[in-house]
C-alpha cells in the first residue's frame, strides 16, 4: 500500500474506489465543498491523478484484500476521519448458476465485506458520517450478473443494521442507489447515439446521470442537513425505477 500525504484543512473523508467514475464524482463534489478527500483506489495513478487535482491525499491499496488498512492509512494521513464512502465495487458478469466460487468470493469481498470492514474501522477512527454506495439493482435485479444484485442488497440491508447499532453513538449510516451513470466505463455504450436517446428518453428527468449527480447525493447525507437521517438508501435515478411498469406491453 502506498499513500501520498496532504494537510488537512476540512473536514476528512476517505472515499474508496475514487480513481474513476463515480468515485471520483464523488471526491471532486466533496473537495469542492470544502473537504479534504483521501482518495483510495487499487491503481496508483489513477489515484494519485485525481488527489493532484482536487488538492487530496492518494491511499493505494485493494480494498478487497485489506479494507481496515486502507481506512487506518487515510485516517492516519489526514489526522482522522470525519467521514467515510465506501463506493469501491465490482461484478463479475455471469449467471448465478455458471458463476464459479472465486467470481462469487471476489463480488463479495469487494462488494459487501470491504464495506463492512471499512466502515468499522472508519468507526474507530472517529467517523460520525458513512455512506455506501449500492445500487438500483438492489431493487430491479438484471440478467448475468450474478451475486452483485444480492451484493448490493447487501449493502442497502448493511447501512440500515449499523444505523441502529451505531446511532446510540453519534453515527449516521446511509446509502445511494445509483441508476444509470454516464462513466468512461459505461461510455462504449452510450457512444451509441440511438442506444443513448432510448436510455435517456425512459429517465422522467430527461437525462443519464453524471458522476457528479451521485456526489452531490453523497455530500447531503454527509452534510449537518442530513442531521436526522439514517439508516436509508436514497435512490439517485432520476425517476427512471419508477416508471419500469410502463415498459410492459398495455391494451390499446
Amino acid at each position: 500500500m502506498t499513500t501520498t500525504e496532504t494537510e488537512s484543512a476540512g473536514p476528512r473523508v476517505l472515499v474508496t474506489g475514487a480513481g474513476s467514475g463515480i468515485g471520483e464524482g464523488i471526491a471532486s463534489v466533496l473537495a469542492e465543498r470544502g473537504w479534504t478527500v483521501a482518495v483510495n483506489d487499487i491503481d496508483e495513478d489513477r489515484a494519485s491523478a485525481v488527489a493532484i487535482r482536487i488538492g487530496g491525499a492518494a491511499v493505494v491499496g485493494d480494498v478487497g484484500a485489506d479494507a481496515e488498512g486502507v481506512t487506518r492509512a487515510a485516517s492516519t494521513m489526514l489526522g482522522g476521519l470525519d467521514a467515510f464512502v465506501a463506493n469501491a465495487g465490482i461484478h463479475r458478469r455471469s449467471s448465478l448458476a455458471d458463476a464459479t466460487e472465486e467470481q462469487l468470493d471476489d463480488v463479495y469481498r469487494v462488494n459487501l465485506r470491504a464495506v463492512v470492514l471499512g466502515s468499522r474501522a472508519a468507526l474507530s477512527c472517529g467517523a460520525t458520517a458513512i455512506v455506501a454506495v449500492s445500487s438500483i439493482a438492489a431493487l430491479t435485479p438484471q440478467m448475468g450478473v450474478g451475486l452483485y444484485t444480492a451484493s448490493k442488497a447487501a449493502v442497502s440491508a448493511f447501512v440500515g443494521q449499523a444505523a441502529v447499532e451505531w446511532g446510540p453513538l453519534g453515527v449516521r449510516v446511509n446509502a445511494v442507489a445509483p441508476g444509470m451513470v454516464r462513466t468512461a466505463m459505461a461510455e462504449p455504450v452510450y457512444a451509441d447515439a440511438d442506444l443513448y436517446e432510448r436510455r435517456r428518453a425512459m429517465v422522467p428527468v430527461g437525462r443519464i446521470g453524471m458522476p457528479s449527480d451521485i456526489g452531490q447525493a453523497v455530500a447531503f447525507l454527509l452534510s449537518d442537513d442530513a442531521s436526522y437521517i439514517s439508516g436509508q438508501t436514497i435512490v439517485v435515478d432520476g425517476g427512471f425505477t419508477k416508471v419500469l411498469i410502463d415498459q410492459l406491453p398495455h391494451p390499446r
